[in-house]
C-alpha cells in the first residue's frame, strides 16, 4: 500500500493491518531494515498458533517520531513499544487472544486466571471469540478469556444475568456487566473500570493533579500506556498522559515547552517553586531512570524564556525584560506581569505612568512571568515590582498598594544611584 491518503478507510475495512511507519532520512529506520523485513514475511503468512494478516509499510507519514509499528484492528491501533529484533516483532503481533478453558478444567484453573493478571475479563459467552481477539490486540495488558465450564459461574459467585466479568489488581476488586455483549459495549465497560494509576490530560485530571495533595506531576507526552510506572510512584508522582490529540498551547506555554518531540517527559514540582524538569526519552528504563532521579534530587531543573529582545535605550522606552536576561540587570524597576492577569491589565497604564515620570533618571522593565522564569527568583504573584541595586546586589519587592503616589515613593527611596552605563 503506498497511497497514505486511503490509509484511514482502507484500515477501517481490515480486521487487521500491520503498517511499518518510516522515513528516507531516518538512520534508525535504515538500521532496522532487515529485522523488519524478516519479521514482515513471517507476520504476513502467519506463525503456527497465530493469524496472518497483511503488512503494509509507509514512507515519510506525518508522524513525530520514526520508526513507528501499529498494529490496527478495525480503524483502530495500538503501537509497538517493545525491542525491534524479529522474534520479538512477531511475539508481538502474536494475537492469540484467547486462554480456552475445557471442561476438565478445575477450580484452581478459574482463579488463576484473574488472580494472575493485573486486569483480567472473564467472558460468559463462546460466540465473542473474534470480538475478544480484536479487544486483545488493543487491550495487550488485559487478559481476556471466556470459558464453558459449567459450574465456572458458581464457582466465582455470578449470576446468570451476568455476561462478563473484569478484575483488576489480580483479583482484588471485581466488576460485573450485565449488558449487551458486543465489542464496542465491552471495548468501554473495561475503559471506564481499568485502574491505570495515571490520568489522562483533562480539566478534571489537572483539578485532582493540582488541587488535591500536592505531590509534583509527571506529564508524560506519548500514545502507550505508564501503567506500571505510575503505579510504582502512585504515592509519590501524580501521573498524567497528555495524547497527541491533547496537547494545547496552554499547556506548553504553562510548562515552557516549545516544539515537542515524543516521547517528552515533564516533572512539575509544586512544593519547590514550581521547578520543572524534563527528558527526552525512548525507552521506558530511561524514563524510570528519570523519575528515580528526580526523587534522589540528582536532577537540574530549567527555566523557561522568551527569546532575548535588544532594548536600544532606557532613557526612551521600558526594557524588554526575558527569563534569561534578568540576572544580568541592576539598576532597574522591574514589572512583573502576565498577560492573562485582569489587575495586571488595569496597573500597566500607571507603570507607564512612572516611567514617564522617572523619563531619563530611572530604569524601567517589564517581564512577562506567563512566560520567562529565572532561577532562585520565583515569581509567586502578579502584579509586583522589584528594584534591582548593584551597589547592594540586593532585590527588594514593592509591599505596598498598586498606586501612583505609593510606587513613587518606593522609587525615590530605592533608586538613588544613577543609572549604570550598560543598562
Amino acid at each position: 500500500m503506498t497511497n497514505i491518503t486511503n490509509l484511514e478507510k482502507w484500515v477501517q475495512k481490515q480486521n487487521y493491518t500491520l503498517i511499518f511507519f518510516t522515513r528516507d532520512d531516518c538512520n534508525h529506520c535504515q538500521r532496522l531494515e532487515e529485522e523488519l523485513e524478516k519479521a514482515s514475511e513471517m507476520i504476513n503468512v502467519g506463525t503456527p498458533g497465530s493469524i496472518g494478516f497483511p503488512v503494509a509499510r509507509i514512507k515519510n507519514y506525518d508522524l513525530n517520531r520514526y520508526p513507528v509499528l501499529r498494529l490496527y484492528v478495525k480503524g483502530l491501533y495500538t503501537e509497538h513499544s517493545g525491542e525491534w529484533e524479529q522474534k520479538k516483532l512477531e511475539a508481538w503481533t502474536d494475537i492469540r487472544a484467547l486462554s480456552y478453558i475445557s471442561d476438565s478444567d478445575s477450580e484452581p484453573t478459574i482463579r488463576w486466571i484473574h488472580e494472575s493478571h493485573n486486569i483480567s475479563v472473564l467472558v460468559f459467552n463462546d460466540q465473542f471469540k473474534q470480538e475478544l481477539k480484536w479487544l486483545k490486540t488493543l487491550k495487550h495488558h488485559v487478559h481476556f478469556t471466556y470459558t464453558t465450564l459449567p459450574n465456572a459461574r458458581s464457582l466465582l459467585n455470578v449470576g446468570e444475568e451476568t455476561t462478563l466479568v473484569m478484575f483488576t489488581e489480580k483479583g482484588l476488586n471485581r466488576y460485573d456487566y450485565d449488558g449487551e455483549i458486543t465489542y464496542e459495549k465491552v471495548f468501554k465497560f473495561v475503559e471506564d473500570h481499568e485502574e491505570k494509576y495515571y490520568q489522562e490530560f483533562t480539566q478534571e485530571a489537572i483539578e485532582t493533579a493540582f488541587y488535591e495533595p500536592k505531590k509534583p506531576v509527571l506529564f508524560i507526552f506519548d500514545e502507550k500506556d505508564y501503567r506500571d510506572l505510575a503505579k510504582t510512584h502512585q504515592k509519590e508522582i501524580n501521573t498524567i498522559l497528555v495524547k497527541q490529540d491533547q496537547v494545547t498551547d496552554r499547556l506548553l506555554n504553562y510548562l515552557g515547552v516549545k516544539g515537542i518531540q515524543r516521547p517528552l517527559a515533564v516533572i512539575y514540582d509544586q512544593n519547590h517553586s514550581q521547578k520543572k524538569y524534563r527528558t527526552q526519552f525512548s525507552e521506558l528504563s530511561e524514563l524510570r531512570k528519570f523519575v528515580n532521579n528526580f526523587l534522589n534530587k540528582k536532577l537540574e531543573p530549567y527555566y523557561k524564556s522568551q527569546t532575548p529582545v535588544k532594548n536600544e535605550n532606557w532613557e526612551k522606552q521600558i526594557l524588554t525584560i526575558v527569563g534569561e536576561d534578568l540576572p544580568k540587570h541592576d539598576n532597574i524597576f522591574i514589572y512583573f506581569y502576565s498577560s492573562w492577569c485582569k489587575v495586571c491589565q488595569q496597573f500597566t497604564p500607571i507603570f507607564e505612568q512612572l516611567f514617564q515620570k522617572y523619563r531619563g533618571q530611572k530604569a524601567f522593565g517589564m517581564f512577562d512571568a506567563s512566560e520567562n522564569e529565572v532561577k532562585d527568583q520565583f515569581i509567586k504573584e502578579v502584579p509586583m515590582i522589584r528594584w534591582y541595586n548593584s551597589q547592594t546586589r540586593q532585590v527588594v519587592t514593592f509591599e505596598g498598594p498598586l498606586t501612583l503616589e505609593a510606587i513613587s515613593e518606593f522609587i525615590d527611596k530605592q533608586g538613588k544611584k544613577q543609572v549604570s552605563d550598560d543598562l
